[in-house]
C-alpha cells in the first residue's frame, strides 16, 4: 500500500482504534488472520484511505489486491457495519439500467453484500430476481417491482418509486419502450426530491 506516512494524525487514530477494538481482550496472537484483515480494512475505511463507495477494482489497486479480495472483505465489513432495517445506503448501491412497463427491470449491484440484501428483500415481500446472466445484475419483473416498492422501501423507496414513474411516463409520451440511465436508486429519490423543490421556488 502507497501512502500510507500521508496520513493525518487523526487518520493514524481511526486506524489504530479499530485494530485496537479487535484485538482487545483477546490473547496475544490469538486473533485470526481473516479477522485482523477485516479489522484492518475497516480501520482504512474509518481512516479515508480507502472508501467503502468505491467501484472494487479502485480499492483493489489502491490496496494492491486482487477485485475478488476486496469483495469478500467488504462483504465481512458490510456484515459488520449494518445495523438495519433503513434501505438508504442499499438503495444508493443500485443502480437502474433499464425498465420498461410489461417487461424486464435490469438492476446492477456491485457490491456483494448490497445485492444479497436487496435480493432477499424483494423475496420477503413476493418478488423474485433472476441473476443467471451476470452476478451483478438483478433481473426482475417491473411491474412486480413498481408495485413492491413501497412496501420493500418504505419511505426510501418512495421518491425513487415517484422519480422512476415520472421517467417512464417521460418515456410514453416520447414513444419509447424504456430507458437507461445508469444511476442508483437513492439518487432517482433525490432527483426527484430536487425537482420537487425547484417547481415551489
Amino acid at each position: 500500500m502507497k501512502d500510507l506516512g500521508g496520513l493525518d494524525d487523526s487518520a493514524r487514530l481511526a486506524l489504530a482504534h479499530a485494530l485496537i477494538a479487535r484485538l482487545d481482550g483477546a490473547p496475544f496472537g490469538t486473533v485470526p488472520k481473516r479477522e485482523l484483515d477485516v479489522a484492518l480494512f475497516a480501520g482504512l475505511v474509518d481512516a479515508g484511505y480507502i472508501s467503502d463507495a468505491d467501484p472494487v477494482f479502485v480499492t483493489a489497486r489502491k490496496l494492491e489486491i486482487t477485485p475478488g479480495r476486496v469483495k469478500s472483505l467488504l462483504y465481512s465489513y458490510r456484515m459488520a457495519q449494518d445495523t438495519g432495517p433503513g434501505f438508504e445506503r442499499m438503495l444508493a448501491a443500485v443502480r437502474m439500467v433499464s425498465i420498461a412497463r410489461g417487461g424486464d427491470a435490469v438492476l446492477n449491484v456491485e457490491d456483494a453484500y448490497w445485492r444479497d440484501a436487496f435480493v432477499a428483500r424483494l423475496k420477503e415481500v413476493g418478488v423474485f430476481t433472476d441473476r443467471s446472466f451476470n452476478s451483478e445484475r438483478v433481473v426482475l419483473d417491473a411491474d412486480q417491482f413498481l408495485d413492491a416498492f413501497d412496501d420493500a422501501f418504505g419511505n426510501d423507496g418512495a421518491d425513487a418509486k415517484a422519480r422512476i414513474e415520472a421517467l417512464l411516463a417521460e418515456d410514453d409520451l416520447e414513444g419509447r419502450v424504456a430507458f437507461v440511465r445508469g444511476v442508483a436508486l437513492r439518487a432517482l429519490g433525490e432527483m426527484g426530491m430536487a425537482a420537487a423543490k425547484a417547481l415551489l421556488a
